[in-house]
């Protein structure tokens, strides 16, 4: 029998840090929101370590991120579903980092959408386009230099634009360009459809391959992918084959399962926007997708604060963890819930 184990332990801080050499004492504007940008990202050793991940947007009541130090970060502890008695449990802060996947400012975004299927009855009224139209509407409010292309898998079998891939398997409904031209983009996602299988893996391959032939210096790269299933088309290339090619182009993948994931295993998929300096989010359903688009918008053009967590000690396997991260910034405090379950 499982019983609720409520936690009263607040955070302490070990050490903070910040990516790309850049030192903060943290932010002055006053915090407004505070808003999770994906799910919680599980350790891979979390059954020795208790290791996760919290990846946090703060918001001033511009929609700018604030960057976080430590000393500004807490975390509450509420409960722990378990069948461990008599059990005490607490969290600590082990690091804070700031994220920032723009470089000077400009970020270059590859989408790439399922169009496979099941799309049909997942996204019935393509709400990803909706979703998609308002991420590059973001981006631009943000800085017209940003640029987006707009790719599709699973639609039809051809070669239309001649670069000797199929369709199929990675389709360039608008290449790269500034975000300004909403005409092109739009029109793009306006072709976005819903016909085959899922060759999920085979795609990020060929875009991966796409994006590191179109560097471009004085902008950060990556990919944003959409999917509402597991991989079941891309023969000899696995998760692990997207992720080394990631890795060696420095592209991170920044993933949306949707889909209740009672019934669909996004495990893969999370696991490769973890390994490869990205963040997965889960939308249960496709009314979900606009927030996430937008979240993710704001993490990929502004940065976000990754806070790593342990709980100690480690909860038994299937046990339900809850608990609340909170932000003081400009003498202003704000909170938001996370949740999972031990893997």
């Amino acid at each position: 029998m499982k019983k609720l184990i409520i936690g009263v332990v607040v955070v302490g801080l070990f050490f903070t840090a910040c990516t790309k050499e850049e030192e903060t004492t943290g932010g002055t504007a006053p915090v407004e929101e505070l808003r999770l940008l994906g799910s919680v990202s599980i350790g891979p050793d979390f059954q020795n370590t208790g290791d996760f991940d919290l990846n946090l947007l703060a918001l001033d009541a511009n929609d700018n991120v604030i960057q976080l130090s430590g000393s500004q970060i807490s975390m509450i502890l509420d409960s722990v579903a378990t069948t461990t008695k008599d059990t005490t449990y607490q969290v600590i802060v082990r690091d804070v980092t700031f994220v920032q996947p723009s470089t000077g400012g400009k970020i270059k975004v590859g989408i790439l959408l399922d169009s496979s299927g099941s799309m049909d009855w997942n996204d019935p009224n393509y709400l990803r386009r909706d979703a998609s139209r308002d991420f590059i509407e973001l981006l631009l409010q943000n800085s017209a230099s940003h640029k987006v292309g707009i790719f599709d898998f699973a639609a039809r079998y051809g070669d239309v634009n001649g670069d000797s891939i199929d369709d199929y398997y990675l389709r360039v409904l608008q290449d790269f360009v500034y975000v300004t031209d909403t005409a092109g983009l739009f029109a793009a996602l306006d072709s976005v459809t819903a016909y085959g299988g899922t060759p999920l893996y085979l795609s990020l391959w060929y875009l991966l391959d796409h994006v590191h032939d179109n560097i471009e210096a004085g902008y950060g790269h990556a990919i944003l992918v959409l999917t509402d299933g597991e991989d079941n088309e891309s023969g000899d290339i696995t998760s692990d084959s997207v992720i080394t090619k990631a890795l060696n182009y420095q592209i991170p993948i920044y993933a949306i399962g949707l889909g209740d994931t009672s019934y669909i295993d996004f495990t893969e998929l999370q696991r490769v926007a973890s390994l490869t300096g990205g963040v997965y989010a889960n939308a249960a359903d496709a009314n979900a997708l606009t927030q996430i688009f937008n979240s993710m918008g704001l993490g990929l053009s502004q940065g976000y604060n990754r806070i790593a967590a342990r709980i100690t000690p480690v909860p038994p396997s299937g046990s339900r963890i809850w608990g609340r991260v909170r932000a003081t910034s400009g003498g202003k405090t704000a909170e938001t819930g996370w949740s999972f379950t031990a893997p």
